[in-house]
């Protein structure tokens, strides 16, 4: 038999030259048609296809007589796409044969450089093998094989190799006496065993008869087989549960259970659900897709039928009267129910170098029959009181100055049901047009050119109603539409070198297809009086004399609005130095505006408001009731206003300071006040109360922006009288006239927010920055690594939340009120007591306005190497569930799970 290979050693010339012509001695190594050619030499049948490599670090030993080399020390054989390395190898060329074992560290006597055998990205470790190039069999020992997180150990093992370039074969692995794994420990911690095992790399591992060993313990779980795709890549497969669990009210159950199907290059398609044996069961599918430099998101549906328990009297069929028990108590009975429910999520991104000028993208959130809070059970979702959604696409236009866009929006209050949906909403405007600037210029700019005007154009449609409803006729039905244009006109210019000139004017008209129209009906809403005398006679007043009934009358109809204003503003600047001290400076900004505006007067025309004619009793007669027939446009209506020429006066202030450090020697600026703001107004055109209230609001942090402190007051340059207890009105009385005060306190509220961290709290007492953080968790909440030792550490993941709000009021003439709005303090994070326990804290704070705990959830989390154990409770909702089970990968559905669910939880509490 020819012999196919070449020696890396140099000594081994010579003896190649021993038992060949030395004619041959290079052209023996070769194996392709050119050495027959060459030399007239025929290659035989069972010639390799190509030469094996081989070499080794410490020596080479050469048996000619047994045909064999003897390769030590980090030796190797290479052939096509197979390389083999190992502490020895023997090497037959007259079987086309190797042999490749470690061999015992001569210190420590450990087996050291066992054989790796590698097939392109196939690779396996075994205490020894043999393979045949001629045939591509082996027999491997204790191999190790990896198949994407899956370790295969087999006693013995049998392999065949498919031939490079061949797509139609594959390489197959036989194994006795096997162990199936994700555990990488040396001894794994648990492991699937059988007696036999198949084994396709990069395809699927199928196991016959096997047992679940824990810690090398059988237990009592077998599978008659086992079916575990291995495929590299997206491949359609079946989805194991991801959880199961009994339940007294469903039975047992399998939670997401389904199948995965990749759809092309850019879409993964999930369908998944959940089924009990009683009849409960969820349907949902997820479709994730994503495109480079084009687009990514997420679509979510989920449908929910639950089979829930009420309990109920027994009534008697006849009399309908309760039912005594035995006892002595109303007897009660179990009715069950169905309850459904339906959650959409999908969220939609657009890649900034999809399009110049197009961009889709948002994020819609829908929910029936308050979905989250009865199938979820973490914080975020059951705290959760309004969801929104948002969808828009938008388009410019790179030669012209328009743009339109067109929006879905959606708002749904979990707590009251309710749910508004704005779909569509058009948009159309410009930017700011120059009409008088000139497009050639041949002298200085006139103050005209910078007039600009700017239009806008929005038509919208927005249905509501009950979400267990908003499905039905009736929100068609009563569904508002319209459509509003907006033209502004302003400009702005230099006066007296530092005052900035402001004039400008609106123009408002709104088109609607239906109308408010009001019907007077003297024979509903009467209401009479009945008085007994002293002398026993019973006298009766009438007090109402009718109502009026509203109707919505179908055709077209609109209003107009107009506006019109001059403001002047500027800037006042005050500086004051410190030679000395920690304070080296103080700076106030003043920012003064003074605006006139106008308006028309739309309550006395009769084409917007109606005045109707008061049906309670006399003493009310005087008092006018307006109605505008376009009360119920989904813009509004028209301002319900007398005519309007205000003076509208407001200051900006701005505090600073500039701080001195000792400890670098460099000065820094800080804001005292964010901003101190006063506002009010003087209307010429009003009869009466023509001073408005003056409004005062104010912010500034404190502890390095760890806590923002609001605050807003409002005083009154008229006077007010209580007309009823704890009730007060204006009256046109100056302060200064009665008791020469320029005004007078109403009220005030304040808002102190604090949101501390770990960061933060060193930032403040270590004069070290906060870290920026950008992982997050799926909640939101930050996450840090946990590198340090000190106590501060153990809390880096955590973050507390206070907010308190309280307003002072009077409530009668001689008396005043404080009052304590919202008072709360909250916590979330994690806590990590050691590298392995995490105590998480989902949400657990204190309402101290309500005195009752805000919605706790807590978490117990150990690490157990391949496994994971946890403890989740909700003791508002009486659930918990406990979790013994494999970490996330190919065989993560071997767990054990012991739960309550919110329907057990929620019969427990009865």
């Amino acid at each position: 038999m020819l012999v196919a290979g070449l020696l890396s050693a140099q000594d081994t010339t010579a003896l190649v030259r021993d038992t060949l012509p030395a004619s041959l001695v290079v052209d023996s190594l070769r194996t392709d048609s050119s050495l027959s050619l060459s030399l007239g030499i025929p290659l035989s049948k069972d010639a390799l296809e190509a030469a094996v490599e081989y070499n080794a670090r410490d020596s080479m030993k050469i048996d000619a007589s047994g045909e064999k080399i003897h390769l030590y020390g980090n030796a190797f054989v290479g052939y096509t796409n197979i390389t083999l390395r190992a502490a020895h190898i023997e090497l037959s060329w007259a079987k086309s044969e190797v042999i490749a074992e470690g061999m015992p560290n001569d210190t420590t006597g450990v087996m050291e450089g066992l054989p790796e055998f590698t097939e392109g990205e196939n690779k396996f470790v075994a205490r020894s093998m043999r393979y045949n190039f001629e045939t591509r069999k082996g027999i491997v020992y204790d191999a190790i094989t990896e198949e994407d997180d899956i370790r295969v150990r087999g006693e013995r093992s049998k392999f065949i190799t498919a031939p490079p370039g061949d797509t139609l074969a594959n390489d197959i692995i036989y194994s006795e006496n096997a162990i199936f794994t994700t555990c990488t420990a040396d001894d794994p911690h648990f492991a699937i065993t059988s007696r036999r095992q198949k084994v396709i790399p990069n395809k699927l591992v199928v196991v016959g008869p096997s047992n679940l060993q824990i810690m090398g313990v059988p237990t009592p779980l077998w599978l008659p087989f086992g079916f575990f795709p291995v495929s590299k890549g997206r491949r359609t497969g079946l989805i194991f549960p991801r959880d199961y669990e009994y339940s007294e009210q469903w039975g047992f159950g399998l939670k997401q259970i389904g199948w995965f199907f990749p759809l092309g290059d850019n879409f993964n398609l999930t369908l998944a659900g959940d089924i009990y044996l009683e009849g409960t069961y969820g349907l949902g599918t997820t479709l994730q897709y994503r495109k480079r430099y084009g687009y990514n998101g997420n679509f979510n549906f989920r449908y929910d039928s639950r089979r829930q328990e009420q309990i109920v009297n027994v009534t008697d069929p006849l009399t309908g009267e309760p039912v005594l028990a035995p006892n002595g108590s109303i007897a009660r009975k179990s009715i069950f129910e169905r309850s459904n429910g339906i959650y959409i999520n999908w969220s939609h991104n657009q890649d900034a170098a999809a399009h110049p000028l197009n961009r889709l993208g948002g994020a819609i959130n829908f929910q029936t029959n308050d979905f989250q809070r009865r199938v979820f059970n973490d914080a975020r979702s059951v705290s959760t009181n309004v969801i929104n959604s948002n969808f828009t696409f938008s388009r410019n236009w790179l030669d012209k100055p328009i743009s339109m866009s067109v929006a879905f929006r959606h708002s749904q209050n979990t707590q009251t049901r309710q749910m508004s949906v704005d779909f569509p909403t058009f948009q159309f405007q410009t930017q700011a047009l120059y009409p008088f600037r000139k497009k050639e210029r041949t002298g200085p700019k006139q103050w005209y050119e910078d007039i600009t005007l700017r239009y806008t154009n929005e038509a919208r449609a927005n249905f509501s109603g009950p979400d267990t409803a908003f499905f039905e006729q009736k929100t068609l039905s009563d569904a508002r539409y319209g459509m509003q244009h907006n033209a502004t006109m302003g400009t702005s210019f230099k006066v007296l070198k530092y005052f900035n000139l402001n004039p400008g004017a609106s123009y408002r008209e709104v088109w609607y297809g239906e109308r408010l129209s009001a019907t007077f009906d003297p024979t509903r809403g009467i209401g009479i009086d009945t008085t007994i005398l002293p002398n026993g006679e019973i006298e009766t007043e009438i007090t109402d004399f009718g109502t009026y009934q509203f109707d919505t009358l179908s055709g077209f109809s609109t209003f107009r609005t107009f506006s019109a204003n001059l403001s002047l503003n500027t800037q006042i600047f005050g500086t004051y130095f410190f030679k000395k001290g920690p304070i080296r400076g103080l700076r106030h900004v003043i920012k003064p505006n003074i605006s006139v505006g106008y308006q028309p007067d739309y309550l006395n025309n009769p084409n917007y408001y109606n005045r109707l004619a008061d049906t309670l009793s006399p003493f009310l007669s005087d008092e006018d009731i307006y109605y505008s027939r376009f009360n119920n446009g989904i813009f509004g209506g028209t301002p319900n206003q007398e005519t309007q020429m205000r003076l509208s006066y407001g200051l900006n202030n701005i505090f600073e300071a500039k701080l001195f450090s000792r400890r670098d020697s460099t000065e820094k600026n800080i804001k005292l006040f964010d901003n101190l703001t006063i506002n009010g107004d003087y209307n010429f055109a009003a009869d009466s109360l023509k001073w408005s209230p003056i409004a005062m609001r104010g912010t500034t942090r404190f502890f390095k922006g760890a806590t923002t402190f609001s605050f807003s007051a409002t005083f009154d340059p008229l006077e007010r009288i209580e007309y009823r207890p704890g009730l007060f009105r204006r009256v046109d009385k100056t302060t200064w006239s009665e008791s020469r005060t320029p005004f007078k306190f109403v009220d005030a509220s304040f808002n102190l927010n604090t949101n501390l961290t770990i960061g933060k709290i060193r930032a403040l007492f270590q004069g070290q920055a906060e870290e920026l953080v950008e992982e997050v968790d799926p909640n939101g909440d930050e996450l840090r690594p946990v590198e340090e030792t000190d106590f501060l550490s153990l809390l880096e993941n955590f973050s507390i939340r206070h907010n308190m709000a309280f307003g002072f009021s009077p409530v009668a003439a001689d008396r005043d009120t404080f009052k304590v709005t919202t008072h709360s303090i909250e916590l979330r994070g994690s806590l990590g007591l050691t590298p392995n326990w995490n105590v998480d804290i989902g949400s657990i704070g204190y309402d101290f306005t309500r005195k009752q705990t805000t919605y706790p959830y807590l978490g117990l989390r150990r690490d157990l190497h391949c496994w994971e154990m946890g403890f989740n409770w909700a003791p508002t909702r009486n659930t918990y569930s406990f979790f013994l089970r494999v970490k996330p990968g190919t065989l993560d559905f071997i767990k054990v799970p012991y739960q309550r669910n919110n329907a057990d939880g929620q019969r427990a509490f009865r």
